[in-house]
């Protein structure tokens, strides 16, 4: 068998074939020599073949950038109905004010380091719903960070669902829920308050947060209750969390989600 120095030398020593013009800018473009191959024609001369290397990484980065966000959107829950069009720029901007504000920097400034949430409270029609899909949004297509947005009523239906007898209509294993609600980087809990409670619910409620809380990852909480009122209606230890962990705002506006009927507007 031929030795692999002796093919190598062998390929150098055959005729280079004759240059080509550069597909891009008409340049001649030389023949190159690859090791064991041989030499071989070019498309481009070799500044050009620099440029298109770099067009072709930046088009898979915006490739796989997109497949990301795409992924992202699909488990984050934010892309259900009128879900699907809250936006910062969609908010109305004669209701923007401090929880607006609070809310727009505070996605601006997430980071995975982050580890501090936000708790908007207020009467219905306030606009906390859309204040905490805008974060989720923009931290999923901006910054291509994971958000998982859920009504606390889905999430706890979703729990009872992994208890169905039928094994073929679970989708998930209660572990498997509670897992990626306590890991996903960052965790949106709509409308807490308007689930009938039970030392069930306070059990899962309070896991869910207190893991979360232990393990420093960040989480939004939406509600029409104030902390006082959501210590009576669970216990100390849930709204004690939420205050330990996160910025407290009472969202104060118009009625939002009827000022904007005409828009199909959805904020809790």
């Amino acid at each position: 068998m031929e030795k692999l120095e002796n093919i190598i030398k062998r390929k150098e020593n055959e005729p280079a074939p004759p240059a080509t013009l550069c597909k891009r800018c008409g340049q001649e473009a030389k023949p190159k020599f690859v090791t064991i191959i041989g030499w071989r024609q070019q498309e481009y001369c070799e500044p050009c073949a620099e440029i298109v290397r770099k067009e072709q990484e930046l088009k898979e980065r915006e490739r796989q950038k997109t497949e990301k966000i795409s992924k992202f959107l699909e488990i984050s829950g934010v892309t259900r109905g009128r879900l699907c069009r809250m936006t910062f720029d969609s908010f109305e901007k004669r209701h923007q004010g401090k929880a607006f504000e609070t809310a727009k920097k505070y996605a601006e400034e997430f980071s995975p380091a982050t580890k501090s949430g936000l708790f908007f409270y207020s009467k219905a029609g306030a606009g906390k719903t859309h204040l905490a899909v805008s974060i989720a949004r923009h931290l999923i297509e901006q910054k291509q960070i994971a958000a998982s947005f859920i009504r606390v009523v889905d999430l706890f239906l979703n729990i009872r669902q992994t208890y169905n007898a039928d094994e073929s209509y679970r989708t998930e294993s209660e572990m498997g829920l509670l897992r990626k609600y306590t890991t996903t980087p960052l965790l949106i809990l709509d409308d807490l308050g308007a689930e009938k409670t039970s030392e069930w619910v306070r059990q899962i409620l309070y896991q869910i947060i207190d893991s979360r809380w232990i393990d420093e990852k960040p989480f939004i909480i939406t509600s029409n209750l104030t902390l006082q009122e959501l210590a009576i209606r669970f216990d100390d230890r849930i709204s004690s969390r939420i205050a330990g962990a996160c910025e407290v705002f009472e969202v104060r506006s118009h009625d939002y989600r009827v000022e904007n009927k005409g828009s199909n507007a959805y904020n809790a």
